[in-house]
């Protein structure tokens, strides 16, 4: 699942790829993906416009459309988002093509088809209507906000890293990552970190998801630009862990499949 070095991917490729141009057109391959919306509907705000800013927050992109209104993605399990030129083919499980002036082309893809494409007409208030937690890159996201977003919590640090409406941007793949990184069991209680381990548990949020915004990694896809001694390179059955060698242990929380080192994540 795209998570939020994925979609900030996602974003630079947008803003530097398709911002300013004009879409000549919109082609829906699979109207599922938009919702109630319809295809005629999305086609006429978009057509003739230009995309002018870029956004990201948590695990959504929004694009501000010249003159009225935004364009949202969500990626879902398996959705992406590819810029190619007028001479290749649009890439398979394309469901939202923009065709620009230029001749250049950004699909929105999605196999699985969980996921969605919208328009909005304001951004904040989609935020706000998603029920999101602040982003976890956010500068905002202080770790005065990290502590007030978990206070009284009770629940297993795996669950609440992955809850968008505690924190938005980090899921399965990611927040094993940062519990590795943090020496922290994903069964471990919040309630049970002293301030010492939440602030650790702060800073490797922030560090983790930054290494891999800079690397260009994403929850699925080169997962080998992570530096040495990263978890997500090993995620995997019979995987061992890059520190101490030991096997890697797998456990279900909340549904989903998480991979620890039980001698460094005691």
């Amino acid at each position: 699942m795209p998570e939020l070095p994925d979609v900030e991917t996602f974003k630079r490729t947008l803003a530097r790829q398709a911002l300013g141009k004009k879409i000549a057109r919109v082609v829906v391959d699979d109207p599922r993906i938009l919702g109630k919306l319809s295809a005629r509907g999305f086609s006429r705000r978009l057509s003739g416009k230009k995309l002018v800013t870029a956004r990201r927050y948590g695990k959504h992109l929004l694009a501000k459309i010249e003159g009225d209104g935004w364009l949202t993605l969500h990626f879902g399990m398996t959705g992406g988002l590819q810029f190619y030129k007028a001479s290749a083919a649009a890439p398979p499980f394309t469901c939202v093509r923009l065709d620009f002036q230029s001749g250049d082309h950004l699909a929105y893809t999605n196999k699985r088809m969980i996921g969605r494409v919208g328009w909005v007409e304001d951004a904040d208030d989609f935020i706000a209507s998603e029920e999101l937690g602040p982003d976890a890159l956010d500068r905002r996201f202080t770790f005065a906000a990290f502590k007030k977003v978990l206070a009284g919590n009770r629940r297993d640090l795996k669950s609440v890293l992955m809850d968008q409406q505690l924190i938005a941007g980090i899921g399965n793949i990611y927040s094993d990552e940062i519990l590795f990184q943090a020496r922290l069991n994903p069964r471990t209680r919040v309630d049970a970190l002293d301030s010492s381990r939440l602030r650790r548990l702060y800073h490797t949020i922030r560090s983790v998801l930054k290494t891999a915004v800079a690397r260009r990694a994403g929850s699925e896809q080169f997962i080998e630009r992570m530096p040495r001694g990263a978890l997500l390179p090993m995620r995997r059955k019979a995987g061992t862990c890059p520190r101490c060698g030991k096997a890697l242990k797998i456990m279900t929380i909340g549904g989903r499949t998480s991979y620890y080192c039980a001698q460094c994540q005691r």
